[in-house]
């Protein structure tokens, strides 16, 4: 998923080439987008739902929707199928907000009780189930669908032209969902949680001026009613709640049939809007080179008989849903400007789609794959340079320390947005693939990627890492913990000698240091030059201090350490972080609060803001603006002291864990404290 207007990795329409000549590297004007603009985002009330079995696996959901654009109104049956797990099962804990009505409640056709608290809808079964039993809940519900989750969004009701002055003859509805991570429950009864897959058939009835695209394969079409067109759609392969799409509008569409080198052929789907068509022909012109690359990385398309389609939708962002990506209006220009939008949605159909997270703690599986594979599509259609200035977007002028002090990856909170996620989620595979090397790495990525263990299933952080450790023969703990478990990045001091020859060899030293804890497995590319000839070498550095020795042909006439800046690593050398924090002290805190000390390398607004566990924000904070204080290492200037107190809130905060994210201009550093009052 991408939220975002045009913060996008922008590629100019390819000019006009004389044969055998290399397309030039697409002008990089700013880091990809994410998911949804930043400035569109407000808190969410709603509850994050509860991860976990909850005593049962939903085997399949059967949706039959009657969607109103005109008055923003859903209604329709939901049959859920579901098998209890490990106990006896009398209740059912499913997920559905409150501004959605239940009318009926149904286990097998017979009435069920239940009851609702907040988004909790529980049945008590009326006939309980023993582990391995089958029963069928039908929810039939109705009412106005609200906006939704940390991008607002949910279920949406929009027009082409509404709050706009351009031609008001092309004003039709457009309904699409966008769910990720936890609002699918704000449109439909479900179990709201990725670690629950289910098979999935969803029939929408619109007025019949109007489409619907949703996953999987279109059944069939009737008229339920006069002025109404009914289409139903069915996923042959599992899904969860956040994936299951409906979009509909007055589409205009084509296909394309994509062979690519491995795999069966994939029908390739468009609906866009009637304007816009001549422009998203353009945009959406290299799906079928990008479905090439991508199974050259990642093996045959995982939805094997289903088609791939890309659906225009009125939002800020695009979403990946199986099948049937959505795609804002924002994206279709006409000129390929957001090239790695359609990259980046296509590859979540193997990473997310296929394999999906078992916990919204292992999102960076989804997205920083994601990222990585704009950078690869790059270098693949572009050339090294094009993924060299890619690396750089996503990370030094996005993220000018370089991720140092950015919370962790392996347990982000708030989960989205969180531009880590997507950008230190891809460096870290970047840096994995300079420890292993290229034979070692692409074979990993195809081998994980088709693994028929994981393949449609779920996965953990310890599945990669197992498929990485298979690839490189190695334990690989001492890499990914420091990248998932800490917010440091490695610190690290060069020294190079160049011997002189002898019997015509010479040899060059270089002296690596880290100065960090805990210690990284870092690769550092080395490049030795010699006349016109460049002689290129890797460093693998796990100590915190190594010599590595080449012997080279005399005549060395310079040393390059890291060459194109594509270690994650700050040089010891370099400036100390622009923002750095410490505290909260005491932590665990109780109502009293705790001390920060904020340093800071140049004048700088000050903010922060208070997150929960379930990734809502739920206080902000402006600290003003602070004079520089120069790095802690300066022993004549003094940190800035802020004193956060949980007791000046409007409203009593609860136990639990909270994160507090402090801004200055484009740097930022989380801290995590336990509140107990």
């Amino acid at each position: 998923m991408r939220p975002g207007a045009p913060l996008g990795l922008a590629l100019l329409l390819l000019a006009i080439l004389t044969p055998g000549m290399a397309p030039a590297a697409p002008p990089v004007r700013s880091p990809a987008p994410v998911k949804c603009l930043a400035a569109k985002l407000t808190a969410t009330a709603d509850d994050r739902p509860d991860e976990g079995t909850r005593g049962y696996d939903v085997l399949s959901y059967d949706l039959d929707l009657r969607l109103d654009p005109a008055g923003s109104r859903i209604s329709g049956r939901v049959d859920i199928r579901l098998r209890a797990e490990d106990t006896l099962l009398g209740q059912v804990h499913l997920d559905l907000v409150p501004e959605l009505t239940v009318l009926t409640l149904l286990q097998d056709g017979s009435p069920a009780s239940f009851t609702r608290d907040g988004a909790n809808l529980s049945v008590l079964l009326t006939r309980g189930l023993l582990p391995g039993d089958d029963t069928v809940l039908t929810v039939t519900y109705d009412g106005h669908p609200p906006r939704h989750g940390p991008f607002q969004s949910g279920l949406m009701f929009r027009r082409h032209n509404a709050g706009t002055l351009t031609d008001p003859s092309d004003d039709m509805p457009i309904v699409a969902n966008v769910s990720q991570p936890w609002s699918a429950h704000s449109w439909w009864p479900c179990k709201d949680d990725p670690h629950d897959k289910a098979l999935v058939s969803l029939a929408a009835s619109v007025p019949d001026t109007l489409r619907v695209v949703s996953n999987g394969t279109l059944e069939s079409t009737s008229t339920p009613e006069p002025g109404w067109t009914r289409y139903a759609w069915r996923e042959a392969y599992p899904l969860p709640a956040y994936l299951v799409s409906v979009a509909a509008s007055d589409y205009v569409d084509w296909q394309d049939l994509c062979a690519p080198s491995t795999g069966p052929p994939v029908r390739l789907e468009y609906y866009v809007f009637p304007a816009d068509r001549a422009k998203a022909e353009i945009d959406f012109a290299p799906t079928c080179d990008m479905l090439d690359l991508m199974t050259d990385l990642a093996g045959p398309y995982p939805f094997t008989g289903e088609k791939y389609a890309q659906a225009e939708i009125k939002w800020t962002g695009a979403m990946e849903h199986s099948t049937a990506t959505s795609i804002s209006q924002i994206f279709l220009t006409g000129d390929r400007s957001h090239e790695t939008l359609i990259i980046h949605e296509l590859a979540h159909q193997w990473f997310g789609n296929s394999l999906t997270p078992r916990t919204w703690a292992d999102l960076w599986l989804n997205e920083g794959f994601a990222r990585y594979c704009e950078g690869l599509w790059l270098e693949s259609a572009y050339g090294p340079g094009a993924y060299v200035d890619f690396m750089a977007a996503v990370g030094t002028e996005r993220h000018p320390d370089f991720f140092a002090e950015d919370g962790l990856l392996g347990d982000p909170d708030p989960i989205l947005p969180n531009l880590m996620i997507y950008d230190k989620g891809a460096w870290l595979l970047h840096s994995l693939r300079l420890w292993l090397g290229d034979p070692a790495f692409f074979g990993l990525l195809a081998d994980y990627a088709t693994d028929p263990d994981l393949v449609h299933g779920h996965v953990a952080r310890s599945d990669f890492q197992a498929a990485a450790e298979q690839a490189a023969g190695e334990d690989l703990s001492r890499f990914f913990d420091p990248w998932l478990d800490t917010a440091k990045v490695p610190v690290l001091s060069q020294a190079v000698r160049v011997r002189s020859c002898g019997n015509g060899e010479g040899s060059v030293h270089l002296t690596l240091g880290q100065h960090q804890t805990p210690l990284f497995q870092v690769a550092v590319p080395v490049e030795i030059y010699q006349g016109s000839q460049v002689l290129k070498r890797m460093a693998r550095l796990e100590t915190s201090a190594q010599i590595f020795e080449w012997t080279v042909p005399c005549g060395v006439d310079s040393v390059r350490i890291d060459p194109d800046a594509l270690v994650l690593a700050r040089w010891y050398a370099a400036p100390p972080a622009a923002l750095a924090v410490t505290g909260p002290a005491p932590n665990p805190l109780g109502p009293a609060g705790a001390a920060f000390e904020i340093r800071l390398m140049a004048d700088a607004h000050m903010s922060a803001a208070l997150y929960d566990s379930r990734g809502r924000r739920v206080a902000d904070y402006d600290l003003g603006s602070l004079a520089a204080t120069g790095p802690a290492e300066d022993p004549v200037t003094a940190p800035h002291t802020w004193h956060w107190a949980p007791q000046d809130m409007d409203r009593a905060l609860p136990a639990g864990v909270y994160w507090l994210d402090f801004r200055a201009g484009s740097h930022r550093t989380v801290r995590k404290l336990a509140y107990l009052p």
